[in-house]
């Protein structure tokens, strides 16, 4: 951790009279541990939802990706860092079956990606980062979205921004087995390699299902930016009335 970091962290865990907001339950218990439930409020990760129910007719992904779409096989995409949290070995466990379209859009972190030689699989398609404003425009046109993130102490306490850009863009959802993951209905949990695959295949069974769509539009309303404001915004006001 930065020493900058470090000592902010140290800072607030040592005055009770700070306002600390917490974004995934290990955090609220770390925190809970060192300095009581006083001025802490929860509050994951959420999304703006509108955003991402408005496109622009004139933007279509590039040629890159286009091509990968007219191979004709199910698209798995993810996106975001490529660090040493990915699970590479999933990764290539669904690659091997020769079913899907895997298709990675971010930057690499560290060497990790590049140490697992996971891009020379030929399913699998590194295209690198894309900017945040057109980024949509490429999850959208994916069959399934996921999280094939290893559990560790990192992702035990993440609560993952882009899991709920993925309940806003419509699309079933597969992750590995995060704690902050398993609050949603409509994410399908992977709590193996073997089960994350399988519930690959689940999940792209529910692209028509109207039930699982409804699912998926109020869980993503209900994590929007606006909703996790006002739970701070409740906090400090419980706090200006003493």
């Amino acid at each position: 951790m930065p020493v900058n970091v470090l000592e902010k962290y140290n800072y607030v865990m040592s005055n009770p009279e700070c306002f600390v907001v917490v974004t995934a339950d290990l955090l609220w218990q770390d925190v809970v541990s060192k300095r009581g439930a006083g001025r802490l409020c929860f509050s994951s990760n959420g999304v703006d939802f509108e955003f991402f129910q408005n496109f622009d007719p004139k933007i279509v992904p590039d040629k890159e990706f286009s091509d990968i779409i007219e191979k004709g096989l199910p698209v798995l995409c993810y996106y975001g860092a490529l660090a040493s949290w990915f699970d590479y070995e999933l990764l290539k466990k669904l690659s091997d079956t020769g079913k899907y379209s895997i298709v990675l859009i971010g930057i690499k972190y560290d060497d990790s990606f590049d140490k697992s030689k996971i891009g020379e699989s030929e399913n699998v398609h590194f295209l690198g980062p894309r900017d945040y404003k057109v980024l949509k425009y490429y999850a959208r046109c994916a069959d399934v979205l996921m999280i094939p993130f290893l559990i560790n102490d990192i992702t035990n306490s993440t609560s993952p921004v882009k899991l709920f850009e993925y309940m806003a863009l419509g699309k079933p959802i597969v992750t590995t087995d995060m704690p902050e993951c398993r609050k949603y209905e409509s994410v399908l949990i992977g709590k193996s390699h073997e089960d994350f695959i399988s519930k690959i295949e689940t999940a792209l069974t529910l692209q028509s299902s109207l039930e699982y769509q409804a699912v998926l539009k109020k869980e993503a309303r209900e994590n929007d930016w606006a909703e996790k404001a006002r739970a701070i915004i409740s906090m400090l006001e419980e706090h200006e009335t003493k």
